[in-house]
């Protein structure tokens, strides 16, 4: 029979390991923060798993959030950085056109195999730094979690609005649990520095979208 004593001991030592793992994740959390900050990189296709997590779904549903971002009817759009495709679909159904791009090549075909039915889609292999995309040719520029792995943000902020007609957004959402998270001011700086500026704020710091215009 366990005695009270024994118990509190068992407690006691389950409540120390516990707290023991917690801090061994929080500084695993912080050492990949900061070794991803200072070599920022698309996640790589064998952790595609992380962005269709059921877990993510509950504050990134695609459906919410392509509502968000306000496309219109007439939109010409571009998702940049479009991974597995789990936005592409429900921002495709809001826009008169969508060219999505990723810079690996699994990753598109991913997509393609969850948007066959779609005709006004198209697919590129291409970089931010780089867009496949004539000079004011398109209304907005969709960016979730793809813009802080890109190693120079600021130019690939230049380069979406360069393609952007006037009057054209640029949208960010960026969320607290991907490693590569840059919080909504830093955003702001990296967009004002791009020539842009705010005209839209939703979400938090946890998980946040950004809606951005030429200045």
């Amino acid at each position: 029979m366990l005695h009270f004593a024994d118990a509190r001991k068992l407690a006691r030592k389950a409540c120390r390991w516990a707290a023991y793992g917690l801090a061994g994740l929080v500084l695993t959390q912080f050492a990949l923060r900061l070794w991803i900050r200072n070599r920022p990189r698309p996640i790589p296709y064998g952790w595609g798993w992380l962005l269709e997590n059921p877990w993510r779904r509950r504050y990134r549903d695609p459906q919410q959030l392509a509502e968000a971002c306000g496309l219109l009817p007439d939109d010409q759009v571009l998702e940049g950085g479009c991974g597995s495709g789990l936005f592409t679909e429900a921002l495709a159904e809001r826009c008169a056109y969508l060219t999505a791009l990723d810079i690996d090549a699994r990753y598109l075909a991913q997509t393609a195999a969850r948007t066959a039915t779609l005709s006004n889609l198209s697919l590129l292999r291409a970089d931010l730094a780089a867009l496949p995309c004539e000079a004011e040719s398109l209304d907005a520029v969709v960016l979730i979690s793809v813009l802080t792995e890109t190693p120079a943000p600021v130019a690939a902020l230049r380069e979406c609005l360069r393609v952007l007609r006037a009057g054209g957004r640029i949208i960010v959402g960026e969320e607290f649990f991907a490693p590569e998270y840059v919080g909504p001011r830093n955003m702001d700086g990296w967009a004002q520095a791009a020539g842009l500026r705010r005209v839209g704020a939703q979400g938090n710091g946890w998980a946040y979208l950004h809606t951005y215009v030429a200045r």
